[in-house]
């Protein structure tokens, strides 16, 4: 986004003090699945389904995108958990990809190092919304991130809205949006 001109330096810097601060907080996935669609198809199925923002999206920034899953987030992700990548043709056969994830051996990561006590810490840390919002609110102001209290206010107030139905999915009782 920043290569693009969506969002300043500051904004990047903020992002990566905030991934640099949380990181160590919270456990990786088991398993990354990458599905790998080459831009010009996406380009098509955006204008297949024609949506007027997503119309906009140029070749360029989509290709930033993938470049920074290839060069920088899958390699990363590697060294914690497991990767599996497909072509968008492959990854439509599920019996395939299933069968790719019951054959990983799960040799990776810091769930090795996990035990009943570990788990129960991070769930404890996980299910407290407040603490997670701590390890993410960095005293930095930045217009592209930074919420007014009116809006931090209707935020907080929607989210404690949100209630689970007895069919087990989420209900909320306002229909606006954030």
């Amino acid at each position: 986004m920043y290569r693009q001109g969506f969002i300043r330096k500051q904004c990047v810097d903020h992002y990566n003090e905030v991934k640099k601060v949380t990181i160590c907080e919270y456990l990786p996935p088991h398993v990354v699945i990458y599905v790998d669609v080459p831009v010009p198809e996406i380009q098509s199925r955006i204008q297949k389904k024609g949506n007027p923002r997503e119309m906009k999206i140029t070749s360029a920034y989509l290709q930033d995108i993938e470049n920074a899953y290839k060069r920088t987030f899958l390699p990363e992700m590697s060294e914690k958990c497991e990767v599996l990548q497909y072509s968008a043709r492959e990854a439509q056969d599920a019996e395939k990809v299933i069968e790719d994830i019951e054959y990983l051996k799960y040799e990776k990561g810091p769930w090795l190092d996990q035990d009943d006590r570990t788990f129960h810490s991070l769930r404890m840390r996980v299910q407290n919304k407040l603490e997670v919002l701590n390890y993410t609110t960095i005293p930095v102001y930045l217009p592209e991130v930074t919420i007014g209290a009116h809006q931090s206010d209707r935020a907080f107030h929607e989210f404690t809205e949100v209630r689970p139905s007895s069919a087990g999915s989420q209900t909320t009782g306002t229909k606006s949006r954030l």
